[in-house]
């Protein structure tokens, strides 16, 4: 553990009256706001063991919002704060876990979904909030599905974005099928591993990303990074994302690490409960916002969520993949926390 967490700023922010969503038609045409710099950074320790990187960006008095990344275990880009109007909200972003900045980096000890899950809740206490909007992308939206199915009285609403259910038709695509589409990722990931070992392609990823020694577990991390580069590629590659410390031999070896782990145990929460569990989500006004042309997180996913959830808006968005800053996906976020100035 770090020592003690140093202060963070803690406002009030009185509970707000839900709004129904008004469906938008055509995406408005407001790209991303300009960058911002957060105006409160502080260290939170929310176990005997890790410590999480938490900052507060935006409106102090604003609509509140917490921002899940993806991952597990990835780092994140500052270009996200720009989804929000930062005249309207207060947003709130932290490293999960074992993640970037947080500490210890890479720990997989009490690193599981319901941790996770505990960890927002204790931030919601810290920063003096009732309520807020969550908001999560790829393995942020089964997070914040997770969240939501845990504490739905606690969102105003919920933005979800290239939808993960850490199913194992998912685990089956991303290790399997996804050869069907791209082939050459496939062969990527295939080859990280020996011939003998391939029959069980699973269960020797697992083993050998785990491995301590580098010259075991470096060329599956490789072949798994540049499996996932390929998959998520940008299709609108017009903002650099990349910063200092995102893009390290270190961070592959963290994020593949902490994502193998999550979804060969199902995320941590019983097999299909984000689907079984999606009748809590009933009340709260939502948005689910899905590439068509994603190839990491299959559309799929998307439309199942939706038949789970029907009073959240659908919206399949065409020439998109799965990163969040394809120009149609981040028009797509920008219009949901547009139309969700409403529920304040």
């Amino acid at each position: 553990m770090d020592g003690p967490a140093q202060p963070c700023q803690d406002r009030r922010e009185a509970g707000r009256s839900r709004a129904p969503v008004t469906p938008l038609g055509d995406l408005i045409e407001r790209d991303l706001y300009p960058p911002i710099e957060p105006f409160d950074f502080c260290r939170v320790a929310v176990d005997d063991l890790p410590t999480l990187h938490v900052e507060q960006s935006g409106k102090p008095d604003g609509v509140p919002v917490v921002f899940l990344h993806g991952g597990p275990g990835s780092p994140w880009s500052s270009h996200v704060r720009r989804f929000f109007d930062p005249d309207h909200y207060r947003v709130i972003a932290f490293d999960q876990r074992g993640t970037w900045r947080s500490t210890p980096l890479g720990e997989l000890r009490d690193n599981t979904t319901p941790h996770l899950i505990g960890d927002i809740e204790l931030l919601r206490q810290r920063f003096g909030i009732d309520r807020w909007i969550v908001f999560g992308g790829s393995w942020g939206s089964a997070l914040a599905l997770a969240y939501a199915e845990a504490h739905p009285e606690r969102c105003t609403g919920l933005v979800v974005r290239g939808i993960s259910l850490g199913r194992s038709i998912e685990n089956r695509w991303g290790f399997h099928d996804s050869r069907q589409v791209r082939p050459e990722a496939w062969e990527k990931l295939a080859a990280s591993v020996p011939q003998e070992e391939r029959d069980d392609l699973d269960g020797a990823l697992l083993r050998r990303m785990l491995d301590p020694d580098p010259a075991v577990h470096w060329p599956v991390i490789k072949g798994w990074m540049d499996q996932a580069d390929i998959l998520g590629k940008s299709r609108n590659p017009d903002i650099d994302t990349t910063e200092e410390g995102m893009d390290t031999p270190e961070m592959d070896v963290v994020g593949a690490r902490i994502s193998i782990v999550y979804f060969s145990n199902h995320i941590f929460l019983a097999p299909g409960s984000l689907l079984a569990n999606a009748h809590r989500l009933h009340p709260i006004p939502g948005v689910i916002i899905h590439g068509e042309d994603d190839f990491n997180c299959p559309l799929a996913n998307a439309w199942d969520l939706h038949k789970a959830w029907p009073q959240a808006a659908y919206r399949p968005i065409p020439d998109a993949g799965h990163s969040c800053f394809d120009r149609n996906i981040r028009l797509a976020l920008v219009a949901a926390m547009e139309d969700f100035k409403r529920l304040g």
